[in-house]
């Protein structure tokens, strides 16, 4: 077999590479590709005669994978996204523990063969999933392409971004900043729609903040709330509170 491996899958790995492929939607051209994504360290070096390599080399690869393909898909789904929203948006979706659960949710803990000694540390240990989700896209890509892992991580970056904005909108930014007003100043911070532009379907919505000469700061959403939410944000960075 190719790709470093001097082993013949037996019929049990291939009924188990055929179910992943089931799971994952994907049809590998190369099965030992496949299966390589899925051979821990621990594991290789357990049977070092017959496996002379692991999934770390993989693992790297579908890093860059993965990182390109985010920041793709937030420069095309974000238009109008500041560089450091794009960058903070797409640290959260490529991280760890959101790359672990996309891991879990195509149970690859399942399929990961991992050393005696690893498998006494848990197959839940969030690195090891995080860590082999990116080697079986390292594989992907090796054996499909870049665009069957975009077609394949598109669906979780539109899920992951709503989920980052849903979590950005439970802070209550305004409620924050008029307490604070409140208690500095004795004042009420004042919002002012600037601007309202779009089709009734898609408007953009850019509001500024200020607290009379004290500080002015502006905010845009695709709703009014969502606007006066991230002028207040704002507005508490100047303020140094965030």
């Amino acid at each position: 077999m190719s790709h470093s491996i001097r082993i013949k899958l037996t019929p049990e790995r291939i009924t188990s590479l055929q179910e992943l492929q089931s799971i994952t939607d994907t049809s590998f051209k190369d099965i030992s590709l496949l299966h390589l994504a899925f051979v821990h360290r621990s594991f290789a070096n357990e049977d070092s005669d017959r496996y002379l390599s692991d999934n770390e080399r993989l693992e790297f690869l579908g890093d860059s994978v993965l990182g390109i393909l985010a920041a793709e898909y937030l420069y095309k789904s974000l238009p109008k996204g500041k560089e450091g929203i794009l960058a903070k948006l797409k640290s959260k979706m490529v991280s760890a523990p959101a790359i672990a659960k996309l891991a879990r949710f195509y149970r690859f803990p399942d399929f990961l063969l991992l050393g005696k000694g690893e498998k006494e540390k848990g197959e839940a240990n969030l690195n090891l999933q995080a860590d082999c989700f990116e080697a079986f896209l390292g594989a992907l890509y090796l054996d499909q392409g870049l665009n069957s892992c975009r077609i394949f991580l598109t669906p979780h970056f539109q899920t992951m971004e709503k989920g980052v904005e849903s979590a950005e909108e439970t802070k209550d930014y305004k409620t924050i900043l008029q307490e604070y007003c409140q208690k500095k100043w004795k004042k009420l911070p004042e919002y002012i729609l600037l601007k309202e532009e779009g089709p009734d379907h898609d408007k953009d919505f850019s509001v500024s903040v200020s607290c009379e000469n004290y500080f002015q700061s502006n905010g845009d959403g695709k709703n009014k709330r969502r606007a006066e939410q991230m002028a207040a944000k704002a507005a508490l960075r100047i303020l140094k509170l965030l």
